[in-house]
């Protein structure tokens, strides 16, 4: 996949998961495409890996130039198919990895901006993601930060461009991180399959006291499966978003952080599941969770958590 190392001053690989769904239907895919066609001549060499978690895979069709197509039949996940892109990248001489979902749509000069701040970066070795603001229905969902105290988030004032003195956090989608540092890392958290597995990689970023750069005046749209239980987030999915929150929050936050799961577990329980269209599944399974923190050791839920990420991988 990889051209001459020194012929683009920015080389990128972006690497979409599709499920369930054909390149062609996916709004991210669509936009990329006019994005990479919006660069200038000479500007970057981005290449696209479509990444498709599809149970027994697709016939995607003819695709254009510099575009792969990897099917995961077994569908492993987002970690997985993040840490296949990022060995692509680094075997290909690629310096950052794009990662994306299928639903986000991204504007027109999406990479002339993200190109433009890669280079300004460029001489900062601590600096290593750039990420957009994302919103979804009119709702901002990143970049933010943690407040530690009580582990709140807080949301990076809309607009700002540049490092903030504040840890970073990102949603996956059109995070664009060196290559380099994710491989110091070690690459996307294999027991974070899918939820929480952006939390999981910006956590092990900045444990090696790296920074982002928040890239203000990009806005970025993005559909989130779970405002929507009724249609896009069946029982099964629901729980597995709410055992990757209670391994995070026991795992990184401090005893303030898991008293504050808790409650928002019983905000959730009273409120949110009928407002995001909830059923008494859905219901169930927050009140286990609940229970779970209420009757149930850190210890304990941290060893069953081990324990099921051990089974899974098997």
């Amino acid at each position: 996949m990889a051209n001459s190392v020194n012929q683009y001053p920015i080389r990128v690989l972006a690497v979409i998961v599709l499920y369930k769904m054909q390149p062609s239907d996916s709004a991210t895919f669509r936009t990329l495409q006019v994005a990479i066609s919006n660069l200038q001549d000479g500007q970057a060499d981005i290449k696209i890996l479509l990444y498709d978690n599809t149970l027994g895979g697709q016939n995607v069709g003819e695709l254009p130039a510099g575009v792969q197509y990897v099917a995961d039949v077994q569908n492993g996940g987002l970690a997985t198919a993040y840490n296949y892109a990022l060995e692509i990248a680094d075997k290909g001489g690629f310096d950052w990895l794009l990662t994306l979902d299928q639903d986000t749509s991204l504007p027109v000069d999406f990479l002339q901006k993200v190109c433009h701040a890669a280079m300004f970066v460029a001489p900062m070795d601590n600096v290593v993601a750039i990420v957009p603001c994302i919103s979804s229905d009119g709702r901002a969902l990143s970049p933010f930060s943690l407040m530690k105290r009580w582990t709140l988030t807080r949301n990076i004032p809309n607009g700002f461009v540049g490092i903030p003195l504040v840890n970073v956090y990102a949603v996956n989608s059109a995070s664009t991180i060196k290559v380099s540092a994710l491989k110091a890392v070690g690459g996307y958290d294999p027991r974070f399959h899918l939820d929480f597995s952006d939390l999981a990689i910006y956590h092990r970023l900045h444990s090696k006291k790296l920074c982002v750069f928040v890239a203000g005046n990009i806005h970025v749209e993005h559909e989130v499966s779970g405002y929507d239980l009724k249609n896009r987030s069946n029982p099964s999915r629901y729980e597995d978003t709410y055992r990757a929150e209670e391994a995070a929050y026991d795992e990184w936050m401090g005893k303030a952080g898991r008293v504050m799961l808790t409650l928002r577990i019983v905000h959730r329980l009273v409120y949110q599941l009928w407002r995001n269209g909830g059923n008494l599944s859905h219901f169930k399974i927050g009140l286990k969770f609940l229970c779970r923190r209420l009757m149930y050791s850190r210890k304990h839920r941290m060893e069953s958590w081990k324990q099921q990420s051990a089974d899974a991988s098997q």
